[in-house]
């Protein structure tokens, strides 16, 4: 650790001369520490041309005159300056300052220093805080969006990361005004503190080792901060959770994902896994992507083995929780095949795969276990945001599981593209998209981690009849659904075909059903790529899958072709309405449409051309469809498709 010498300092300040062995900085081996008083400056960092780095503070001495009358103009000096004033007052002769005791080209030095600032905040005598930019005379009691708009009401300092740290490591903190006068330390205003920090009176008060705040609380008082680098979330947090890692600056986001891994190797904290997001969907990883998203953990406290297992009761039965032995609860590893743990499940109504699990935390108001929801997909679970109810009267069961912590390189969107004209021609009408904020323009909807279920709904000139098709994307994998069991009220019908809203609560239920369901289809298209389709995946475009629904009370059924398209995830999908007896295929089912198939269905209509559909019928183009097996080229038809759209094509 290296110290500044604060009557150095002054004394070139106040204009001595300084004999030719003193020195402005001096590192310190750690034994040598443990016998030094220093005091330890808290601040908000300015433009970095005002800061005083490293090499200018060790040259101070051999500056020239008019070189250090320069350096004495900058707000960073004059920070410096004030904080070994206050040091000196209180009998201190050594002060670290990180702008200029740190060596930041040396990334051996930054690293260790990253690493090791808690420990010296924690062991400093004083820490001085700056606020830089309050000029009241006493710490705000209340929020002031005027004064401090971009800092949530509150002096900037608040708002940094770093500054959590330096607020709860040290035992002595006084703070000042920007001129520097003192307004107050923080055990006597710790009340005040709490409320603008979220940090409990009592941590501020005697420290974490006092109360031992659960992982998920820790994570809250993060979750409103900001730092410059994005790694910088993760690094100002290690020393609160006693974790070290390297810094690797250009690993954005990873770099959180990190620090959670370290903090699961070092505990048995489950209330790293109770964190939540306000929008709907899955995530690919059961590992927080940001503080953030623990904002609203602040309350979560550990439960011991004995307490989780009482309040397990009612929940797991009672033969089963005289078998689970604390060990188990305790512990938990990271693998290569995921975090390994055991935890209750309970299966969720309508989904073989979504479920309910139980972590050993809870809030300081009730005390049952805290919920999470996880999906199964293969052998193992991912986080899952959506309506998800467990069936009633239904009991959990302690079960291994690996949690899914990489989240693989996957698009975060995923594009289809709806060919939906052939249903015209059958006297079906697009009613409405759902939800409303997912886009449907050109026949395209495009889908995302957050937005990941959209609906359409179509019905014929028929009443009564009517089906919805649900496209997903879950889990990195694309789903499509047809839905044509629930109809709605007849009334529905005799609205005009623009009357859109009355559809609107049919679509919704639609979609609240294929939400809960949709992990259960995700992995279907996947699936269905046989070795088979890889063989006949010639050129660019993927193999055709084909899925058959059979429409209640008619003759009729809704088919649905799938194909991947050149461009990165993206389908075309093409619908049509064809004669159905009622005894075909399960709707579940997807099947090859390869030419050799005997299953393979008679597409009536149009064969359409995979093209954006506001573009012109490609004249002379030449197509390759497989007849009975053999390869033939086809040359497209002249006409436009609404031209022809009345006649059928039978090859």
């Amino acid at each position: 650790m290296r110290l500044l010498h604060v009557r150095t300092l002054l004394d070139l300040e106040e204009g001595k001369r300084v004999g030719p062995e003193a020195y402005i900085l001096k590192e310190l081996a750690d034994e040598d520490l443990e016998r030094v008083e220093y005091g330890i400056l808290s601040h908000c960092w300015g433009a970095i041309e005002d800061e005083v780095q490293y090499k200018e503070m060790d040259a101070l001495i051999r500056m020239g005159g008019a070189a250090r009358k320069k350096l004495r103009q900058r707000s960073g000096y004059q920070k410096i300056q004030k904080s070994c004033e206050e040091a000196w007052k209180d009998g201190l002769a050594w002060l670290w300052v990180d702008t200029c005791c740190i060596n930041k080209e040396s990334s051996a030095e930054l690293s260790e220093a990253l690493n090791s600032m808690f420990r010296w905040y924690e062991d400093s005598e004083r820490c001085y805080v700056f606020l830089h930019d309050l000029a009241a005379k006493s710490i705000p009691t209340t929020g002031n969006e005027t004064a401090f708009p971009k800092s949530s009401g509150w002096p900037r300092w608040f708002s940094r990361g770093w500054t959590l740290q330096e607020l709860v490591a040290p035992n002595k903190v006084r703070f000042f005004n920007k001129d520097w006068h003192f307004i107050g330390d923080k055990k006597n205003h710790a009340q005040t503190i709490s409320s603008i920090t979220r940090i409990p009176s009592r941590i501020l008060r005697h420290g974490l080792d006092a109360h031992h705040p659960s992982a998920a609380q820790i994570m809250s008082w993060a979750a409103d901060r900001k730092t410059t680098r994005t790694e910088d979330r993760a690094y100002s947090l290690m020393g609160l959770f006693g974790v070290h890692m390297p810094m690797l600056y250009g690993e954005g986001k990873n770099a959180f994902r990190r620090l959670q891994l370290e903090i699961i190797r070092m505990s048995n904290d489950h209330s790293i896994f109770a964190w939540d997001r306000k929008d709907n969907g899955w995530s690919g990883s059961v590992l927080a992507d940001d503080p953030s998203f623990f904002r609203d953990c602040d309350d979560i406290i550990n439960m011991e083995p004995d307490e989780y297992l009482a309040a397990l009761k009612g929940v797991v039965p009672d033969s089963e929780l005289s078998d689970v032995k604390e060990e188990s609860i305790r512990t938990y590893t990271v693998t290569n095949a995921g975090i390994r743990i055991r935890l209750p499940l309970q299966r969720c109504r309508g989904s073989q795969s979504v479920f309910e699990a139980r972590l050993a935390c809870c809030r300081f108001v009730d005390s049952s276990p805290i919920p999470i929801f996880l999906v199964s997909f293969k052998s193992t679970y991912y986080r899952y945001f959506g309506h998800s109810q467990t069936i009633h009267g239904a009991t959990a069961t302690f079960q291994l599981l690996y949690l899914v912590y990489r989240e693989e390189k996957r698009q975060r969107h995923f594009t289809f593209k709806v060919d939906d004209r052939a249903l015209e021609c059958e006297g079906f009408v697009r009613r409405c998209v759902f939800p409303k904020r997912i886009p449907f323009k050109d026949n395209t909807v495009t889908l995302s981690y957050t937005h990941h279920c959209a609906v359409i709904v179509y019905a014929s000139s028929q009443p009564g009849i009517c089906f919805a098709l649900a496209v997903g994307y879950c889990s990195g994998y694309e789903w499509l659904h047809v839905i044509s069991d629930t109809p709605p009220a007849q009334q529905f019908f005799d609205r005009g075909p623009t009357a859109s809203d009355t559809w609107d609560s049919y679509a919704k239920r639609v979609y609240d059903r294929m939400w809960v369901v949709s992990p259960k289809h995700a992995p279907r298209v996947a699936r269905a790529y046989t070795p088979t389709a890889a063989h006949l995946h010639l050129e660019e475009d993927g193999p055709c899958l084909v899925k058959h629904a059979h429409l209640p009370k008619s003759i009729r059924g809704v088919q649905i072709v799938y194909q991947r398209l050149p461009q990165p995830n993206t389908c075309f999908v093409t619908m049509d309405i064809t004669r159905c007896a009622g005894c075909c295929v399960s709707p579940d089912v997807w099947q090859m449409l390869d030419g050799l198939s005997t299953n393979d269905f008679d597409m009536s209509g149009l064969m359409m051309d995979p093209a954006p559909l506001n573009t012109e019928v490609k004249r002379n183009a030449t197509h390759r469809f497989l007849v009975d097996g053999v390869p033939i080229s086809f040359m497209s038809a002249v006409a436009e498709p609404n031209e022809i759209k009345g006649t059928s094509l039978m090859t």
